[in-house]
């Protein structure tokens, strides 16, 4: 199930959570993943002019996962300190959940207090597509 921040050009760039919910893998996933090349730009060039924002998103301990490139963006060194996020194609997180976690009462407010944890990621990413957050 998704739930879109906003929904821009012909996929899901925007940022959102996805919930997966199956007896084998439950987790829920937040950013954007594939995103269009303008938005990918975007996002990039807002790692490399606002990276205090960015450092702060790597500070709330999120486990950035996703496909990445082979080498660095044109124009950015491969000693440049955030060179590994400038490589990524994706910008993803997920928290996985047990099936005990999934079909307890307390499920909803396990679901909204990871989404809230992963707010940093989807707030930098609104935030350098021009989104309201």
């Amino acid at each position: 199930m998704d739930f879109w921040h906003q929904k821009t050009g012909k996929g899901h760039s925007s940022p959102g959570l996805y919930l997966h919910i199956h007896p084998s893998s439950c987790f829920v996933a937040s950013g954007v993943w594939h995103p269009e090349t303008p938005v990918l730009n975007k996002i990039r060039k807002a790692i490399l002019e606002r990276s205090d924002s960015w450092k702060k998103v790597l500070e709330a301990g999120l486990n950035l996962e996703g496909d990445s490139q082979k080498r660095p963006p044109t124009g950015v060194g491969p000693d440049h300190p955030f060179v590994q996020d400038l490589k990524r194609k994706d910008f993803i997180a997920a928290i996985s959940f047990t099936n005990k976690q999934i079909t307890s009462p307390a499920f909803m407010d396990e679901f909204i207090k990871a989404g809230k944890s992963m707010d940093p990621l989807n707030q930098f990413l609104a935030r350098s597509m021009r989104l309201p957050w």
